[in-house]
C-alpha cells in the first residue's frame, strides 16, 4: 500500500488511518438526536471505526510475529506506556506521532524483505525516535 502520509490536523490523521485501514464509513447520525449540533472533531471521532483499526493491528502483530527488530520496536514503543506489551507497542505507533515512521517501517519490511534488517534506514529513524 502506497499512501501519502502527511497531515498537521487530527481530522487529516485520522483521514490517514482510514486509508491505512480501509475503514468503511458508517452513518451513526440517527444514533445521536443532537448529530447536526456536534462540532466536526467530536463527530470525525465518532465516525471512526476502531474496529477495522483493530483489525489491521491484529494483522500487522501476526505478520511481524517473531521477527526481532519488529519485537524491538514494538518494547520500545510500550515503555512509553511503562509496559512491554505488544498490543500497546503497536497502538503507540499508530499514533499521530509515530505514525509516519511505523508506515515506512512497514513498507520497508513488506516491499522489500531483503533489506529489512537492524541497518534499515526507517528501522534506525524509528529506533531513534522512539
Amino acid at each position: 500500500m502506497d499512501l501519502k502520509i502527511e497531515y498537521s490536523t487530527n481530522s487529516e490523521y485520522r483521514e490517514v488511518l482510514r486509508k491505512f485501514c480501509n475503514m468503511k464509513y458508517i452513518d451513526i447520525s440517527n444514533q445521536y438526536a443532537d448529530f447536526d449540533i456536534i462540532d466536526d472533531e467530536t463527530k470525525d471521532e465518532l465516525l471512526f471505526d476502531s474496529n477495522a483499526m483493530e483489525d489491521k493491528m491484529d494483522e500487522i502483530l501476526e505478520k511481524t510475529k517473531g521477527d526481532l527488530l519488529w519485537d524491538e520496536l514494538y518494547e520500545l514503543a510500550a515503555a512509553k506506556f511503562f509496559s512491554t506489551k505488544k498490543d500497546i507497542g503497536i497502538a503507540v505507533l499508530f499514533s499521530y506521532d509515530y505514525f509516519p515512521g511505523f508506515y515506512s517501517c512497514w513498507n520497508s519490511f513488506n516491499d522489500f524483505p531483503e533489506q529489512w534488517s537492524n541497518i534499515n534506514i526507517f528501522y534506525k529513524t524509528l529506533k531513534q525516535q522512539l
